[in-house]
């Protein structure tokens, strides 16, 4: 991707527009470091009439619920991995956010890991990116929306393994130190608009989940973004690794037609 190309924010132009169509990578953390664009995004915001996060912010207040969240069965973690490797996870875990791990042990694996990773970064705003940008649309009299519903989003979570999320929980308790290096160069390049390295940064951490967490996201972001902005004036915000790549919302939007204009951000 060439460097005038290495931007997180998109204008979307065609025939078939309504009017201003924006597409703009977010990054779900509370990390100030992930803010420096702001000021550029609420301008582009307050030309369009509506917004739209990945799914609708207050859809997801309202109806998700901690079950959704926990373990089948009445399983606990405790259940699913040996005594001493859950000692070393617990430990790991105290260690990085001052919890006791048998607070979640109903959780499911994903929930602890996602947990670890926020705790590697700041948290010195309020509100995580795509929260704050919901609220300052909805301040701002936007109309807000969602790209995916949230029953779609649960549904790809169930389609992740407890397997699979016990491995990766596994694999950052063993090497905890390669993991915190791992994340923070994630948000170094989320902080520089390094698009194309976030992306490729991110497809090889997903592994075999890439297909569900990614790229079958692409097509049907793709869908509902072109869609959107043939109805209304619109900002959408997806996450940023969902961008770029043969397979990415930028590249599905082009081929049906429309141009996507690279916006230059400077902090």
């Amino acid at each position: 991707m060439k460097k005038k190309k290495q931007t997180l924010l998109w204008k979307i132009e065609g025939k078939k527009i309504s009017g201003n169509a924006y597409v703009f990578g977010t990054m779900h953390v509370k990390d100030r470091r992930a803010f420096g664009f702001k000021e550029q995004v609420e301008q582009a915001i307050l030309q369009c009439d509506s917004f739209a996060s990945e799914f609708n912010l207050e859809e997801a207040n309202h109806n998700l619920t901690a079950t959704s969240m926990d373990l089948p069965n009445g399983q606990t973690l405790e259940d699913l991995i040996s005594p001493k490797k859950y000692k070393k996870i617990k430990k790991v875990f105290f260690k990085q956010t001052s919890l006791d791990l048998d607070l979640l042990k109903h959780s499911k694996p994903m929930v602890v890991f996602n947990i670890l990773s926020e705790a590697i970064l700041s948290s010195d705003m309020q509100d995580s990116l795509d929260v704050y940008l919901w609220k300052f649309a909805k301040e701002n009299e936007k109309v807000t929306l969602g790209i995916e519903t949230l029953e779609e989003q649960l549904a790809i979570m169930e389609k992740i393994s407890i397997e699979y999320q016990l491995k990766s929980l596994l694999t950052i308790a063993k090497s905890f130190k390669k993991f915190r290096k791992q994340t923070l160069k994630l948000t170094e390049y989320y902080e520089n608009g390094q698009v194309q390295e976030l992306y490729k940064a991110s497809k090889k951490s997903l592994g075999p989940m890439r297909n569900i967490i990614l790229y079958d996201r692409n097509y049907i972001m793709a869908d509902r973004i072109a869609k959107l902005c043939q109805e209304q004036s619109i900002f959408t915000t997806i996450g940023a690794g969902h961008l770029p790549g043969k397979k990415g919302v930028l590249r599905l939007l082009k081929g049906k037609g429309f141009k996507v204009k690279p916006i230059s951000l400077s902090k």
